[in-house]
């Protein structure tokens, strides 16, 4: 367990005295960085996946079932139809993006003339046959109703919901939702090593009787439980433990607790398919290897947060985005990295 002091960072300060990073980070940009590189301080790489959605849907559903708040009711919509294709579907992108109601069919002609839609022929009444269909109007009268909402499918809906069914009741977890004071998606902020580090914690329990505090993520996914550690390592999961473990100071400051201990941070799992809730515990060496890096045993190297931080310092301090710093450093010219091979 960690206690609850201030801890001093192992590490040089990267920072003068009167500099101040201008740069808030999540675990999920840090981990973005770490596998695509410094462009992502500057323009960051869409996360909006299927896979993250579900994820969220979840997430949402399970909070409203244990607290009743209306997150679900506030914030989605279901839809089952499709959004038209091919030109249609970007006829459809543009009113939505210029516009705040479905528009007459004047307006709509001049924005296919604008963008020369529909070119093959100048007569008016089979360019509005391209456009005039039911797909058409369907969907864009549903985004304009829920223009702020997200748009999920029937399915979605009922798989999230099994899935919060079983989280609260299947035997690997039902005691984790049915025991301790808890607070869901609980958001935080501190300082370490010169960045504002943030984020949102999906589960923290407190058992006020032993003091101890309890720090728990829910992930989902198509894949099976036993793939799991595959998507650690491709996601840096191992990112987010160690910068929410790092915020435990701030959680008791916030929560107002005193002397509390933090237990071994868990990722508590369940696949869309597979249905069946587990529970990863992330020990004391996967800590300090999230923090300080780790290599493989064939031979493939991980940096650590604190390497990562250095490494977006560095960016940020010079204003440099296109490649990496050793690139910058040594004017483009590597040697090629032999740690992973063997001669013969």
């Amino acid at each position: 367990m960690i206690e609850n002091h201030e801890k001093e960072s192992k590490l040089a300060q990267l920072l003068s005295e009167k500099e101040t990073i201008d740069l808030k980070l999540s675990y999920s940009r840090i981990s973005d960085f770490d596998r695509n590189g410094p462009k992502v301080l500057i323009t960051r790489t869409d996360p909006s996946s299927k896979g993250l959605s579900f994820g969220r849907l979840t997430d949402d559903l399970l909070v409203d079932k244990v607290t009743g708040s209306d997150i679900f009711k506030n914030n989605y919509y279901i839809y089952d139809g499709e959004k038209p294709g091919a030109t249609l579907g970007i006829l459809c992108d543009i009113i939505l993006d210029n516009y705040d109601d479905i528009q007459n069919q004047e307006t709509i002609l001049n924005i296919i003339n604008n963008n020369n839609f529909w070119t093959r022929t100048k007569d008016e009444n089979k360019i509005i046959a391209e456009f005039n269909k039911d797909e058409f109007w369907e969907y864009l009268n549903v985004m304009f109703k829920v223009k702020d909402k997200v748009i999920i499918t029937q399915t979605d809906y009922e798989d999230a919901q099994e899935c919060v069914r079983l989280l609260l009741n299947h035997k690997h977890t039902n005691k984790l939702f049915n025991s301790l004071e808890s607070h869901y998606q609980f958001p935080f902020s501190f300082e370490y090593k010169g960045f504002i580090l943030r984020g949102i914690i999906d589960k923290i329990s407190i058992d006020t009787k032993n003091k101890i505090v309890y720090i728990e993520d829910i992930k989902t996914g198509s894949s099976k439980a036993s793939k799991f550690m595959k998507s650690f390592l491709d996601y840096r999961y191992d990112f987010q433990e160690a910068v929410y473990t790092l915020a435990f100071d701030e959680i008791c400051r916030l929560l107002n607790l005193e002397n509390y201990t933090l237990a071994p941070f868990k990722f508590i799992f369940i696949g869309r398919h597979e249905k069946v809730p587990h529970v990863f515990e992330v020990s004391t060496k996967w800590h300090e290897a999230a923090l300080n890096g780790f290599k493989t045993k064939s031979g493939y190297r991980y940096r650590g947060l604190n390497e990562n931080l250095d490494l977006i310092y560095y960016h940020w301090k010079n204003k440099v985005y296109e490649f990496s710093k050793a690139v910058y450093e040594q004017n483009g010219s590597l040697i090629l990295n032999d740690d992973f091979i063997e001669v013969n």
